[in-house]
């Protein structure tokens, strides 16, 4: 009875020792978990990618495409607009399209006044200004607003990227690129840009067609433009920067 006595405390005591290092192991255990949880891992900050905006898109279209633009032959327009008898009227800012849901990256701003001279389906003599001197002059049979229409085509050249996927396949016209991207370009660097144009008239002639008098509505704006071009080169003894050679049939 004794010796089974004795056995029972050895046990017990075995059984406490080996109850109180369990309880101590799970303590130790809890306290690192608890310890691991509270530590904070110092990590290199994680910077935010910002979106590539459209003009940052547009850098190799502009280094390709932009004219660099000169001080020389310089008119001023409204020292033009004097020798032209006053014709030309401001109808426009051009300014930088920051839209997203726009591909194109410039925009006309239209003066509320002048919208409706700006659609309508007149022939036009127009002058593109920067900072008040004139750029290039132009003429068009169709509206202005649809003129700039062309005009913003000059955006898909072959470094731009369109959103179906794959870059342009470069059909536009060649003189919108070389506009579009000068333009956009200057526009970037804090000039600023305008349309002044002049509302041509209306000439009609009374022609026999087949036998029948028909009154038929004169194309006359090439003529206008190329004196007008004229004008200004008697004026500075060169044609503005960005204009094309007026038509030669009214050089004379």
């Amino acid at each position: 009875m004794f010796k089974m006595c004795k056995k029972l405390k050895y046990f017990f005591f075995v059984f406490s020792i080996t109850h109180n290092k369990t309880n101590m192991e799970v303590i130790q255990e809890t306290h690192a978990q608890v310890v691991a949880q509270d530590t904070v891992v110092a990590q290199d900050p994680v910077v935010a990618q910002q979106p590539e905006s459209k003009f940052d898109a547009g850098i190799a279209a502009r280094q390709q495409w932009k004219k660099i633009l000169v001080e020389e032959g310089i008119l001023n327009m409204g020292d033009y607009n004097t020798i032209c008898e006053n014709k030309f009227v401001k109808r426009a800012s051009i300014i930088l399209d920051d839209s997203p849901k726009r591909q194109t990256t410039i925009m006309t701003s239209v003066n509320v006044d002048q919208e409706a001279i700006w659609k309508s389906k007149n022939e036009h003599i127009y002058c593109i200004v920067r900072n008040g001197r004139i750029m290039k002059i132009g003429g068009t049979r169709t509206s202005m607003k649809e003129r700039w229409g062309s005009y913003l085509c000059g955006h898909c050249v072959p470094e731009r990227a369109m959103k179906s996927g794959g870059n342009f396949p470069g059909k536009m016209s060649v003189t919108n690129a070389h506009l579009y991207h000068t333009i956009e370009e200057d526009l970037l660097a804090g000039n600023s840009w305008e349309f002044w144009t002049w509302v041509l008239p209306v000439i009609s002639v009374s022609v026999y067609i087949l036998g029948t008098p028909t009154e038929v509505i004169a194309q006359t704006y090439h003529a206008y433009e190329s004196r007008c071009i004229q004008k200004f080169k008697d004026t500075t003894g060169v044609i503005p920067q960005l204009c094309d050679n007026s038509d030669p049939s009214y050089n004379k």
